[in-house]
């Protein structure tokens, strides 16, 4: 799950360079919610700086797994983490972690820049909804090029909020 400008940019300063997309917002949140077994949940992975970007309020994300990575030891005396938390230091030991949790249905990579980009190379990484933001931002963060890996399967929604023209995309892994 991404979403990024023409460019490729998807982040300014460790936020969103672009105003609030709330179809886009909807379908983040559906997407990774939504399982078709009952009883049965999604995780969601991400870089630590992504989650700091989160508003504490919003953290961890209701009614899914979350993994984030850290390429440190982080010491958080002052953070008690949900059990639907989990704190790993790797790409690989976070979708370990993911699979190997009970009742775990889908997962989902939801940023940063460095994350995405090894998930573009990992050959579990198989689909992408890409939000396209049909304008450039003035971002210091990007994530490689989509093409390169995989193939425009379908366009899901098109939309104009806050100024903003987009569409909700699905990809597929190229061969």
């Amino acid at each position: 799950m991404l979403a990024a400008d023409e460019q490729g940019g998807i982040g300014k300063n460790n936020d969103l360079p672009w105003p609030a997309l709330p179809a886009d917002l909807r379908h983040f949140r559906d997407i990774t919610s939504s399982t078709l077994g009952p009883g049965r949940r999604n995780a969601v992975i991400m870089g630590r700086k992504t989650w700091d970007s989160i508003p504490p309020k919003y953290r961890p994300l209701p009614n899914r797994l979350n993994v984030v990575i850290s390429r440190s030891r982080i010491e958080l005396p002052e953070l008690e983490l949900p059990e639907t938390t989990g704190w790993v230091g790797s790409l690989e030991d976070a979708l370990t972690y993911a699979w190997q949790t009970v009742g775990i249905e889908n997962v989902f990579i939801v940023g940063g820049g460095e994350i995405y980009r090894q998930a573009f190379e990992h050959p579990d990484c198989h689909d992408i909804f890409l939000t396209r933001i049909h304008d450039k931002f003035d971002c210091d963060t990007f994530v490689p090029n989509v093409e390169e890996h995989f193939a425009l399967a379908t366009t899901l929604s098109e939309h104009h909020d806050g100024g903003c023209r987009y569409t909700i995309e699905h990809w597929l892994r190229r061969g």
